[in-house]
């Protein structure tokens, strides 16, 4: 009986390990195809994340949460229209951050952050760059100050 029971688990582990495996590589491939989206759009991001910058509300509310519906209607309707749920910004002297939680993808991803940043480590922002620990955090380099990173804790 304990027999059966060490092979069962020795097959539960090792699916599992297997299915982590491929979970890594597709979420590396969604994140290449909405880096390539995102390129296509970068100057209207650019522009947007600018606006958000400037605005008074947002600049009354840094590292608060905000959510599209809490902005003038423009700003809202745009964020929105782009997949955007939740918004956190730091505006100061020595950095500027503005990072947007997006409802662009399911799991493996879990949760996709875009940010535009001057903030911390820029090589993180750098074209092609890529990090991945053990944890359930990715970060992938756009270039001029962007990138994307993922958050796949289920919890």
């Amino acid at each position: 009986m304990n027999s059966l029971k060490t092979k069962i688990l020795i097959f539960l582990l090792t699916f599992s390990l297997l299915s982590c495996k491929d979970n890594k590589e597709k979420r590396k491939e969604i994140v290449s195809e909405k880096i390539e989206l995102f390129s296509e759009k970068q100057t209207e991001w650019n522009n947007l994340t600018n606006r958000i910058l400037k605005n008074q509300f947002v600049n009354s509310n840094l590292g608060k949460g905000i959510y599209p519906t809490d902005l003038e209607q423009s700003l809202s309707a745009e964020l929105i229209e782009n997949g955007i749920k939740l918004i956190t910004v730091r505006n100061d002297s020595e950095c500027k951050e503005v990072e947007y939680a997006t409802e662009w993808t399911e799991y493996p991803i879990g949760t996709l952050y875009l940010t535009w940043t001057t903030c911390g480590n820029l090589k993180q922002t750098e074209k092609e760059f890529h990090q991945s620990d053990s944890s359930f955090i990715e970060v992938f380099g756009i270039g001029n100050n962007w990138l994307i990173w993922t958050d796949s804790d289920f919890i």
